[in-house]
């Protein structure tokens, strides 16, 4: 335990690791900041989940109506006290090119009017919402897919045979109407980018950069100060790189934790989601230009979770795919400069392979795609074809780079340190 501590240690000591880390964390925090422009109109939002709920059926509908003429009625009142005119709806009086709003009302009617125009949206969305989504065809999006990424052949063929998976998922959705739940616009606000993409690619990179640095820095530590034969000679002896292989997992772990929590308080604490947690991952609201359903039945908070998990693997396989590489690349900036060519190397894969092999798909089951794609995990799309794609790919990745460390510890007992 205290040479497990000790390695610990070394980390927290290392000025380039702490300096990354405090960049990282304001670069976060940015992120957020650079956005927040939406967070009043995302309140507002949570107010009207708050009064009608957010599950879309009649009776909610019939109080947004209520409301809502009930608005435009004082809009008009307004608009004709000033302008002489009256709208059918708040899309005709921002329409209007006559004239300019903010010159003939003050502040407080200006927020007055897009809170009524928010709720106009929520509310004719809402109205037509089950014409909309029954009017969704998943087989001509995923054959729109295909026809975009250029599929043929076999690879195509594979992707067509699981249309039934599609098809039934789409029932599913349609008949426990997930998609009827109010939800942040994505097409609004588009928070799921906000949050899944933006924030949460941005702390699995940053998180992927530090996992690096920390493995290879512990592991080639007395390499790289050249003590390595002091180090290896005592007692503990070559059993040291599990030591520090352990450690490097923690400290990671830790890393990442420290990143995450902190991004994800600042994110929910400016953006708020308060009526929106078990709200259904699938909410037509949420629907984007690359998904509109998930593969299973979620719910924000638990797609949320699905997400942090998957990432505390990912974090774990770049752990032992770094350990692999300091294992015979004994200098720790070399063994950096090493996984980030691999890293491109796996991307840049999917552009030479002919996208008609099979191999094409297969391509995508990488941590490297992972980590790229954060925003469509757990998503239905058709070049993943599958919905066990991320189990399936963390779970390949995961014994193979399992067998690599087995591999390489035992080796090490034997190689020759000079």
């Amino acid at each position: 335990m205290r040479v497990l501590l000790y390695e610990i240690r070394k980390a927290f000591h290392s000025p380039i690791i702490l300096g990354l880390l405090g960049v990282f964390i304001a670069f976060n925090f940015f992120l957020i900041y650079e956005n927040s422009f939406i967070k009043d109109d995302l309140r507002k939002v949570n107010q009207f989940a708050d009064k009608y709920g957010t599950e879309i059926n009649d009776e909610m509908l019939d109080k947004m109506k209520q409301d809502y003429e009930a608005q435009m009625k004082k809009v008009n009142e307004k608009t004709n006290e000033v302008l002489s005119k009256t709208y059918e709806s708040m899309d005709e009086f921002y329409s209007d090119q006559s004239f300019y709003p903010a010159d003939h009302f003050n502040e407080k009617e200006l927020l007055l009017f897009n809170e009524i125009a928010l709720l106009e949206y929520y509310y004719f969305t809402s109205l037509h919402l089950e014409e909309s989504f029954q009017n969704i065809d998943p087989i001509a999006i995923a054959e729109l897919e295909i026809k975009q990424y250029g599929i043929s052949g076999q690879a195509a063929e594979l992707i067509r045979s699981q249309y039934g998976k599609f098809t039934e998922r789409y029932q599913e959705v349609l008949e426990n109407k997930e998609y009827k739940h109010l939800f942040p616009s994505q097409r609004v606000f588009e928070t799921h980018l906000l949050l899944f993409k933006k924030m949460f690619k941005a702390i699995l990179i940053e998180s992927l950069i530090l996992t690096v640095l920390v493995t290879a820095y512990i592991i080639n530590f007395e390499f790289d100060k050249g003590t390595y034969l002091i180090a290896y000679s005592s007692k503990r002896g070559r059993g040291l790189w599990g030591d520090k292989l352990r450690a490097a997992l923690i400290i990671n772990v830790l890393l990442f934790t420290f990143i995450l929590v902190l991004g994800l308080i600042a994110y929910f604490s400016v953006f708020s989601y308060k009526e929106f947690w078990h709200v259904p991952i699938s909410s037509f609201f949420n629907a984007g230009k690359e998904w509109f359903m998930s593969w299973w039945n979620l719910s924000f908070i638990e797609y949320l979770t699905s997400c942090i998990l998957l990432a505390y693997v990912l974090t774990i396989l770049f752990t032992m795919m770094t350990a692999i590489l300091a294992r015979y690349v004994r200098n720790s900036y070399l063994v950096f400069f090493i996984f980030l060519c691999l890293f491109g190397v796996i991307f840049a894969n999917q552009g030479i392979i002919p996208r008609s092999n099979i191999a094409f798909l297969l391509g995508y089951f990488t941590p490297v795609n992972l980590v790229l794609n954060s925003f469509v995990w757990f998503m239905h799309r058709a070049v993943t074809f599958t919905p066990y794609f991320e189990v399936i790919t963390v779970g390949v990745w995961f014994v193979i780079l399992l067998l690599g460390i087995l591999f390489c510890a035992r080796s090490f007992r034997k190689c020759d340190l000079k």
